[in-house]
């Protein structure tokens, strides 16, 4: 009897520890899989002015791509997608350089980051 409650308190234990490790990073499938939601996000910026441009991520392959839009500036591209586990990094229309650090206990604005100008929000459209 002795033995299972100390079999079980370790159990719990080690459950209760992988737990709270595993929510250090995100890891890069887990901010791989928000990103490539549908319906894309509204990325309001900061900088020297401020906006809210229209960003869709998309798998093509093993690359991830973001589609950008500006609708203030009439301006669209296109630009490959780096995600680590931790950091989302691409250039955007006119910026480089891109970092975004993925949040999963904001609900609103799960990433956030800068580039060396400007900072940024995302929010799901």
């Amino acid at each position: 009897m002795k033995q299972k409650a100390i079999l079980t308190a370790l159990c719990i234990f080690f459950c209760l520890v992988t737990n709270v490790f595993s929510g250090e990073t995100a890891g890069s499938e887990k901010i791989k899989e928000m990103l490539l939601r549908p319906g894309g996000w509204l990325v309001e910026w900061r900088g020297n002015g401020s906006g809210v441009i229209e960003s869709i991520f998309e798998g093509r392959g093993e690359k991830i791509v973001v589609k950008i839009k500006n609708p203030a500036w009439n301006q669209t591209c296109e630009r490959d997608v780096t995600i680590t586990s931790d950091v989302v990094k691409y250039d955007g229309c006119n910026e480089k350089n891109i970092s975004l650090v993925y949040d999963p206990n904001d609900h609103e604005y799960p990433f956030k980051g800068e580039s060396p100008c400007c900072y940024y929000k995302l929010k799901a459209k």
